[in-house]
């Protein structure tokens, strides 16, 4: 990779964003995506959001590339927002605000930093690569749409439930192909005791069992506008997670949401069970996680050690 010449008297600068930053931000955003892009959505949060940072790249006055920092846990942090005005491309903006993310990640106190990129977008993971960062899973977006039926629905287990469900958490293919993660939004973060006992005082978690047994899982949450319920991860044997799924879409309809989004990693036992319950691959691609260790990761009683962990 090729990068133009910078001339010296206008070197670039990172800084902390300014609420003034918004329109120049704005203006090589607005063309993101056919449909534009959710950066206007979140500014004003991203901004003065506790627990992160907000930097932008100066140029000759004019903020010309943009990326967010944010904790998700006392020891995990979160890349997100990585943009750069197509005017200003292929001059390093990139490698620089990366490796700034990284330092202020560290300085926020993480022991891991993470962020989601195309599968398709070769040049981040090329970057990535250079940064120290592994690709940790690869992750496709399905849906189906809401769909009311008949029939038994997933239950909603409570906080007591917790040891119960542990067991299943630790043997999950579906977790481990995950990396040990699950994702909030369109965050990943480790799925250990802590966050499960979050899930569940929070009405998070569907379960398919008899008795004391667990034979599916889901976790779920309400999804951004046009998304629907969302499915933060799921597992279980296949006839028990096809019923959980289908469940899923009936839960679905009767909120009044439109469809299920679920966010599945490339284990063909889970990615046919939803198949049978109609879902569809919203297509050929999906996006890739990648996390740098900034210290000895301790594995503790708060996460689990994955088998997918650190694969590329």
């Amino acid at each position: 990779m090729s990068f133009k010449r910078i001339a010296p008297s206008s070197r670039p600068q990172i800084r902390a964003a300014r609420p003034e930053d918004r329109d120049g931000v704005f203006r090589f955003t607005q063309n993101t995506w056919e449909w534009g892009d959710y950066i206007p959505q979140v500014w004003d949060r991203w901004v003065v959001e506790p627990g992160g940072k907000l930097l932008v790249v100066i140029l000759e006055g004019q903020p010309v590339a943009l990326d967010h920092v944010v904790m998700l846990s006392a020891e995990e942090a979160w890349l997100e927002g990585m943009r750069v005005d197509p005017a200003h491309r292929r001059e390093g903006l990139a490698t620089l605000l990366s490796r700034r993310g990284v330092r202020e990640a560290s300085k926020l106190g993480a022991s891991v930093v993470r962020f989601a990129t195309s599968s398709l977008n070769k040049p981040i993971h090329t970057l990535a690569g250079r940064l120290g960062f592994s690709r940790v899973c690869a992750i496709g977006l399905w849906r189906a749409e809401a769909a009311p039926r008949k029939g038994p629905m997933p239950s909603r287990p409570g906080i007591d439930a917790l040891a119960r469900l542990l067991p299943f958490l630790r043997r999950s293919a579906v977790l481990a192909a995950m990396g040990g993660l699950y994702s909030s939004g369109w965050r990943f973060k480790s799925l250990g005791p802590d966050e499960l006992r979050k899930c569940l005082e929070r009405g998070m978690v569907r379960e398919i069992g008899v008795g004391a047994r667990t034979d599916a899982l889901a976790i779920v949450e309400p999804g951004l506008s046009g998304e629907g319920l969302v499915v933060s991860y799921a597992d279980g044997s296949s006839g028990a997670l096809t019923e959980l799924a289908l469940g899923l879409t009936a839960e679905a309809a009767d909120l009044g949401l439109p469809l299920v989004s679920a966010k599945l990693p490339d284990v063909p036992a889970a990615q046919e069970a939803f198949r049978k319950a109609g879902y569809e691959p919203v297509s050929e691609s999906g996006f890739w996680i990648y996390q740098k260790a900034l210290s000895q990761l301790a594995r503790g009683e708060n996460s689990f050690p994955t088998a997918a962990s650190g694969v590329t």
